[in-house]
Order: structure tokens, then sequence, then C-alpha cells
């Protein structure tokens, strides 16, 4: 794999995984308050959160099919788009990172408005509880 490969295969690994959905879950306050004008409107704040979870999933794959990747980076990103399939807590444990990602706002500046309030706390009840199902699953296989 050359560099960028390596780079695109370790964004996705821990602990770049989880630092990159932080840094995702930092960016939607400011984003839904910009996009609805500073105002309080939790559609905006869902409609946004829809729609990044969607770009996550679009884009990788347009891109997987139009950039020329290696084999052994598209053998990677195979196996964990098969772990996803195979086990939802592997999608749900992201969104654990992404709301936690928004909790400094809850401390600073404004806090958070009842939108992105609430899909902080989807993200961490959600997302926490397939983190949860995810290492339960992976302690019980290791143990077997």
């Amino acid at each position: 794999m050359n560099p960028f490969e390596r780079f695109l295969v370790n964004l996705d690994s821990p602990p770049w995984s989880a630092i990159s959905r932080v840094v995702l879950g930092m960016v939607i306050p400011p984003l839904s308050g910009l996009l609805s004008g500073g105002r309080d409107r939790i559609w905006v704040a869902l409609a946004l959160f829809v729609v990044l979870l969607l770009l996550l999933r679009v884009v990788p794959a347009v891109l997987r099919h139009v950039l020329p990747f290696s084999g052994a980076a598209k053998e990677i990103w195979k196996a964990r788009r098969q772990i996803a399939k195979q086990r939802d807590s592997y999608q749900w444990q992201k969104l654990f990172w992404t709301g936690l990602g928004m909790l400094p706002y809850v401390i600073v500046g404004n806090g958070l408005g009842s939108g992105e309030l609430a899909v902080a706390v989807i993200c961490l009840v959600g997302g926490g509880a397939g983190l949860l199902i995810w290492h339960r699953g992976n302690a019980a296989q290791s143990a077997a």
C-alpha cells in the first residue's frame, strides 16, 4: 500500500477511527447552528445528522470505485464491510464517538440546542449500547 492508502486504512482503525468520529461530532453543532440561522431547530440538526451519516457511507464507496486502490487496501475494506454486515453493533459503536464529540458544547459556550441535544443523546445511548455489545461479542469470541 502507498502512504495515502495506508492513511485511509488507518483512519478507520483504532484509535484514529474514534478520533475522526469525535471530530465529526464536534462539527455537528456549529454546522447545525449555521444552517438554522442560529435558531434552535430540531429538524435541522436531525436532517444534518442523517445527511452526514449518508455521506459517510456514499463518499467512501464512490472513492473506492473511482480511485485506483491496491488489492490490499480493497481487501481490508471488504473485510470491514463484512464485519459491519454481520454485526450491527460495529456500526452503532461509531455513533458513540460522534456523540462524544458533541459533549464539549454542553460544557462550553451556549450548550446544545434541542436538536443537537437529541442527536447527541441518540448517538451516546445507541452508540454506547453498540459499543458494549461489540466488546461483549469480541470477548466471547476470544474466550471460545
